[in-house]
């Protein structure tokens, strides 16, 4: 399954700027995760197995070999929970310095405010990235949710076209249980949305971790995507 597409900018400068962008020589990759916390996702302890999955990612990266210190300095990781209120649970910082939160579930689901949440922090990290001559590859927002969104999110969704038109991000949805596929398909492209069996969120974060370095670890002039083989619970929804 391929995820990720070539990098954008210049390598020119060698020293770390800031606190969290090191190696601004290198090419980074972003990715911001929108975590669905609302009520729904208490049954059968999805939001236990939804913090397994998020330990199991910062536990893959450490000590996966494809990590070596460079790539674990060079992918830039953002936590956004959603449900009932949206809450930014980490900015960006190298996955080496990932604090896995502890979610819990509540509430409703404004995906809408989440979503336009993980474009600001984005457009943020790639003004970082821009004003270090720091290279990277379009960043992500990976969108979990087991239903759909209950906000005003219409605008949100304008604003996330517009952005992947002009590419300058790439929007994925997994989905898990009952999501709704007919509203997320209004939202997310349906080449990238995947529905995820059997709560399996261990095996999903291992997917995008070697995902995340084997994009980090490509060839410097590779121009396509970069396959991963996707565990047997996770399948294309469309």
């Amino acid at each position: 399954m391929a995820l990720f597409q070539k990098p954008f900018g210049e390598q020119q400068k060698t020293k770390d700027v800031g606190t969290n962008i090191r190696w601004i020589s290198e090419r980074h990759v972003a990715c911001a995760f929108l975590l669905d916390t609302s009520g729904s996702m208490g049954t059968n302890d999805a939001i236990g197995k939804l913090n397994e999955g998020l330990r199991t990612f910062k536990t893959q990266t450490m000590n996966d070999s494809q990590f070596d210190e460079h790539t674990k300095a060079c992918i830039d990781v953002a936590l956004i929970s959603f449900g009932p209120n949206v809450v930014l649970r980490q900015d960006f910082v190298p996955v080496s310095e990932m604090e896995p939160p502890v979610l819990s579930a509540d509430g409703q689901t404004p995906m809408g405010e989440a979503l336009n949440m993980a474009m600001d922090i984005i457009a943020e990290q790639k003004k970082r990235y821009n004003d270090s001559s720091t290279p990277y590859y379009r960043p992500w927002i990976f969108c979990i949710t087991d239903g759909e969104p209950n906000d005003s999110y219409q605008g949100a969704v304008q604003r996330l076209r517009k952005m992947e038109d002009e590419n300058r991000i790439l929007g994925y949805c997994v989905g898990v249980e009952n999501f709704n596929r007919a509203v997320m398909a209004t939202i997310f492209n349906k080449e990238r949305i995947f529905e995820l069996k059997n709560l399996d969120y261990p095996s999903l974060f291992k997917f995008v971790s070697s995902s995340l370095a084997a994009a980090r670890n490509s060839g410097e002039t590779s121009g396509g995507a970069v396959a991963q083989e996707a565990p047997s619970t996770l399948k294309m929804a469309f």
